[in-house]
């Protein structure tokens, strides 16, 4: 499904999306459980189309995500309030990604380590360990994107 962006004057071409999630740090990932919205902040790593993610294997996200459903995702990795002196005046400049894709929650323990690199580079560089009962608690998800689109009013 092609989702298509009304303001085609403020679209993005998919190498500057890509570009965008390399650079953010804050993903709210939107899911649907029972037939209800549900959405929830998240860190991330990027690399080569797929969103990586941690979180605890239980809870009500993971019994959401472990139903193969496609989520919803954006990230908006620049924004700046522009104020005004009246209220209908003010606005916002902002850089934005929306992305649709699937998830597949990773069992393989050395997959698992490659992604908790991916979500610790986006962060800061270096080496980290992660330590093996840390490891075995630690769930490790990906979206692989199967749909992206950005804006941008800068």
């Amino acid at each position: 499904m092609r989702h298509e962006i009304r303001r085609k004057d403020r679209q993005l071409d998919q190498a500057h999306a890509h570009a965008l999630l390399e650079k953010g740090e804050i993903c709210h990932l939107a899911m649907v459980d029972h037939g209800e919205p549900y959405i929830v902040t998240l860190n991330y790593g990027y690399r080569d189309s797929t969103m990586y993610f941690h979180c605890a294997a239980a809870g009500r996200k993971m019994g959401i995500l472990r139903t193969g459903s496609r989520v919803c995702f954006t990230i908006v990795p620049r924004h700046e309030l522009l104020t005004a002196e009246k209220a209908c005046d003010f606005s916002t400049r902002y850089e934005s990604v929306v992305g649709y894709g699937a998830v597949r929650v990773i069992e393989d323990p050395e997959e698992k380590l490659r992604g908790l690199s991916v979500i610790m580079a986006q962060y800061a560089a270096g080496d980290f360990a992660f330590p093996e009962a840390v490891l075995a608690k630690t769930t490790v998800f990906t979206v692989d994107i199967e749909e992206l689109s950005g804006k941008s009013n800068y």
